[in-house]
């Protein structure tokens, strides 16, 4: 192992460029495949308010044809929604919001306007995610039935608005109406896609007509509970809505709702369109297999370079003695090391990317909602990139291996 190291070292003086781009390829590899990775596991890691992904379902929009009037795809009203998902079997708590942020002007004490992303929502809501309330209280029912100017907003907000944390009580305007400030919540990460806002306030049930609305229904899966059990009762009652629909030549199209936060994070794709899940997973496997197989290419080149470099030095050990398969050995030796001393520096660079780049989690606000790094950087994520990395080394370096073990010690000493 001494000699091994020794070797690489002095390839490392004597061919700067070659040694170093062998193990920068590899640590860039391993690098970018981790980073990938952290980035598609937050958005389905759960962390506040979001604390309970995988038991999460989440009903969206409505699909409807036919020849009557109201067809088309769009979100669904408040009375639909409850249709649809509410009192299912299994469900643990349902909330029913909007399904997409309203940006409006909002302006406090301050005296300056803002434009804040607006979430409407139900009572519902506070009991399906965990916001961690540190001012005040949330609305009730009863208040988001008679749709009071009421507002929740983060922390942040309050400090914009108002200059100060402690607001509970205060006015400000939203969209040229008199809001008032009944709670304040910690700062939500704008991963947390479907609980993301800067002011919640309560929502208007009534939609544009009696289908289509901006209501979503976020639904808590009692643990245990199998995901397709509560999408075959939804599936019922889609077919219970088809027959209320026939006398108008209506007919609902069902796409696979509720979905999963997978589904969801991978891009439901539409109101008019079944999600398709598989096909964004096999997209970041392409995108793995890229990351391994370009820098892999470029590698292949170098060490084609580096053992014809290397061919006096093969020659004068073959005169001497050495074995065709001691030389095949050492020189895949001489290739793990490299690749192992590149993935280690990949995965120090991911690491500490991962502690000091505050982009790669978009505003997360308040450290308490940021993922650690024990959830983003995952063992079997670098044992995976590292071996796959070392076995495309290995490919690499063993065609020029076996030719080196071919020569004829005098052809090779003398070769310039």
């Amino acid at each position: 192992m001494k000699n091994k190291i020794s070797q690489i070292i002095y390839d490392l003086r004597t061919q700067p460029v070659i040694g170093w781009v062998t193990i920068i390829g590899t640590a860039l590899s391993i690098f970018l495949i981790m980073i990938v990775v952290m980035m598609q596991q937050v958005s389905v890691l759960s962390y506040a308010p979001e604390t309970k992904r995988d038991r999460m379902l989440y009903g969206m929009y409505l699909h409807l044809e036919g020849d009557g009037e109201h067809t088309g795809s769009s979100s669904m009203s408040y009375t639909l929604a409850k249709k649809l998902y509410g009192d299912l079997d299994g469900i643990e708590e349902i909330s029913y919001h909007s399904d997409w942020l309203t940006p409006v002007d909002a302006k406090g004490t301050t005296g300056k306007p803002y434009t804040v992303d607006m979430h409407k929502t139900d009572d519902g809501f506070w009991r399906v995610y965990d916001f961690e309330l540190l001012e005040g209280r949330f609305y009730d029912a009863a208040e988001v039935e008679t749709n009071r100017n009421l507002a929740v907003i983060t922390e942040k907000t309050a400090r914009r608005l108002f200059g100060d944390d402690n607001v509970v009580g205060l006015h400000f305007m939203l969209d040229h109406n008199d809001f008032e400030v009944i709670g304040v919540v910690a700062d939500v990460s704008k991963f947390a896609t479907m609980a993301y806002g800067e002011v919640f306030a309560p929502i208007n049930q009534n939609g544009w007509d009696e289908y289509f609305g901006d209501i979503s229904a976020a639904m808590l899966v009692k643990p245990g509970v199998d995901f397709d059990y509560i999408r075959n009762q939804v599936k019922g009652r889609y077919a219970a809505l088809d027959g209320e629909l026939a006398a108008d030549n209506r007919q609902t199209v069902y796409h696979e709702s509720p979905y999963d936060q997978e589904t969801v994070a991978s891009g439901v794709g539409g109101s008019n369109m079944t999600p398709d899940p598989d096909s964004s997973r096999y997209t970041r496997y392409v995108i793995y297999i890229i990351l391994l197989i370009v820098p892999a290419i470029n590698l292949s080149s170098m060490l084609h370079s580096r053992m014809r470099r290397r061919i006096n030095e093969i020659g004068i050990r073959r005169a001497f003695g050495c074995t065709r398969k001691r030389i095949i050995q050492e020189i895949l030796s001489e290739s793990f090391i490299i690749t192992l001393i590149g993935g280690v520096i990949g995965l120090v660079s991911a690491v500490i990317f991962a502690m000091l780049y505050g982009g790669l989690y978009s505003d997360f606000g308040s450290a308490s909602v940021r993922p650690s790094l024990s959830m983003l950087i995952r063992p079997q994520t670098f044992v995976f990139a590292l071996g796959a990395c070392f076995i495309l080394n290995i490919i690499s370096a063993a065609v020029p291996a076996w030719q080196a073990s071919r020569l004829n010690p005098v052809e090779a000493i003398n070769t310039k």
